[in-house]
């Protein structure tokens, strides 16, 4: 079965496509971080997808939370808009995508956690000093603002 891959460095996102999307860093009450393992590939990082026609930043983001977790979110604050014209994503379909992501911080205020779908392998709740090693490389830079003290705004 074909994985999700990534290949970094000067030119690699030359003819791939750009991928507009949303990302959300769901916080609990004891300030642990939401990680859902893909399952297109053994990686953790953040819910979230792409953005669809009609949508805000803000709908896209409730409605990939909710898809891929079962909850429902509030979000509290713009943590960072992401992108790396050095870092391109290649889909087990073999698409080529530069990934540009608004990325939000949020609390649950309703729904039910599920334990696993066609996009979540796995949820689980990390502090900062216990995030697991294979976080997909577009999230990395995402998760060390996200615990940056005091907070960041990340724009690039």
């Amino acid at each position: 079965m074909a994985e999700l891959r990534f290949e970094r460095g000067p030119g690699v996102t030359a003819g791939a496509d750009m991928l507009l999307g949303c990302a959300v860093a769901v916080i609990d009450e004891w300030g642990r971080v939401l990680l859902q393992r893909r399952t297109d590939g053994d990686y953790w990082g953040l819910p979230g997808g792409r953005m669809e026609t009609g949508d805000t930043f803000i709908e896209a983001a409730r409605r990939e939370v909710r898809e891929e977790t079962g909850l429902e979110i509030e979000i509290d604050r713009l943590l960072g808009l992401y992108s790396d014209p050095e870092l391109c994503v290649i889909y087990p379909n073999g698409k080529r995508v530069q990934v540009a992501s608004a990325t939000f911080v949020a609390a649950i205020v309703g729904g039910e956690m599920i334990e696993s779908n066609e996009e979540t392998a796995e949820l689980r709740w990390f502090h900062s000093h216990d995030l697991p090693p294979n976080i997909l490389p577009t999230h990395i830079p995402r998760l060390t603002d996200l615990f940056h003290c005091p907070p960041l705004l990340h724009i690039d």
